[in-house]
């Protein structure tokens, strides 16, 4: 019997607010009061004015010559010593180990900082460290980063340093 109790009631509890909502349908509906009639004068014309469109300049159809080097005012008076005078610095990054021991001569030092490779190289005062990473596409290590007595490039006593490496390694 309790059973049939609870059941009845839940029936109940359903049913019974949808009995009353539809109690709410059988009501006559009121009437609302009509809605004031809108003037029919047409508001003011405004004009309405676009912002300017910022174009970008063109292009030009090819790219424009480089200013010549001889343009550029010249120092006056004699020219730096002989051995300031060196030719441009080689380049290292982008080398391999046998292009850097072939410019460079054969390395002073080998070592292992994970992930990379270091190859020292050395000529009196100068030092010069280059960081070699493997390549996976190319399958093998190229040089990513260097430095010379400890300073990274660009720098001019790196530029001197490389030079005379490379240099006193040629004469070898």
């Amino acid at each position: 019997m309790p059973n049939r109790v609870r059941r009845l009631t839940a029936l109940a509890v359903v049913t019974l607010p949808v009995l009353l909502a539809g109690c709410e349908m059988l009501r006559p509906p009121q009437q609302q009061p009509a809605p004031e009639p809108v003037s029919q004068t047409p508001p003011a014309a405004v004009a309405v004015v676009a912002p300017p469109v910022e174009r970008p300049a063109p292009l030009p159809g090819r790219k424009p010559p480089l200013p010549a080097a001889a343009s550029a005012p010249q120092p006056a008076g004699p020219g730096p010593a002989a051995d300031e005078a060196l030719p441009r610095p080689p380049v290292v990054v982008g080398l391999t180990r046998d292009a850097l021991i072939a410019l460079f001569g054969r390395p002073s030092g080998e070592r292992e900082a994970a992930p990379a490779r270091v190859l020292e190289f050395a000529s009196g005062d100068c030092r010069l460290a280059a960081y070699l990473y493997f390549d996976t596409t190319r399958n093998d290590f190229y040089t990513l980063q260097y430095e010379v007595n400890g300073l990274p490039a660009p720098h001019d006593a790196v530029d001197r340093c490389l030079s005379r490496i490379a240099r006193d390694a040629s004469r070898r």
